[in-house]
């Protein structure tokens, strides 16, 4: 069990290694600048982490940690405009809370240094999954009528992560909001049994 005084020095490096991400690129920043930042010895970020990568992927998985558990609570929805709207909801105001940590991680810049295969297998399967299982369980009901449910939620997973980087980007002339109603929309004419 970790005690308090390591949990500080555990989030001290964490925090340091995110103002500096925020700051300039991934690729820039040194494990010396983070230690600096942190203000604890180099010595000290070994303990715990292995490598400035280990921090980066610490930070990724945390900071996406509430945009999965959100995700793979999906099935406790059912398949009424009502939910879709629902799950639509939690996944703007999501993208509204953590906006500039999100821009940080779309940008170029930062995938470059995770590189997109590994960020395409650990994460988007994982956001994949549980759509799928909804699907999978709203078509074991008679509620959904999808010949292939895999296709579509990987379809969903992509549109959904491609428009909001782009909104993010600001590529687009529309705002998340616009973007929230229009999926909403898109998403009851493909998903609901007529």
């Amino acid at each position: 069990m970790k005690t308090n005084k390591a949990i500080e020095t555990h989030n001290a490096i964490v925090n340091a290694a995110e103002t500096l991400f925020l700051e300039k690129s991934v690729k820039r920043v040194t494990v010396n600048e983070i230690t600096k930042k942190a203000g604890v010895a180099k010595g000290t970020f070994y303990l715990y982490f292995e490598s400035k990568d280990d921090v980066v992927w610490h930070f990724m998985e945390h900071r996406l940690d509430s945009i999965l558990h959100t995700l793979h609570k999906i099935d406790l929805h059912g398949y009424a405009e009502a939910d879709i709207d629902a799950i639509i909801d939690n996944i703007i105001k999501y993208v509204k809370k953590h906006e500039k940590v999100l821009k940080m991680i779309h940008q170029a810049r930062f995938y470059s240094f995770l590189g997109k295969k590994n960020m395409e297998k650990k994460y988007i399967y994982s956001v994949v999954e549980p759509i799928y299982q909804w699907m999978e369980k709203g078509i074991a009901t008679g509620l959904l009528d999808i010949e292939n449910p895999q296709f579509v939620a990987y379809f969903i997973t992509l549109s959904v992560h491609d428009m909001i980087d782009s909104i993010l980007d600001g590529d687009t002339p529309y705002t998340i909001d616009e973007f929230g109603e229009n999926i909403k929309a898109l998403l009851v004419k493909l998903l609901i049994k007529r």
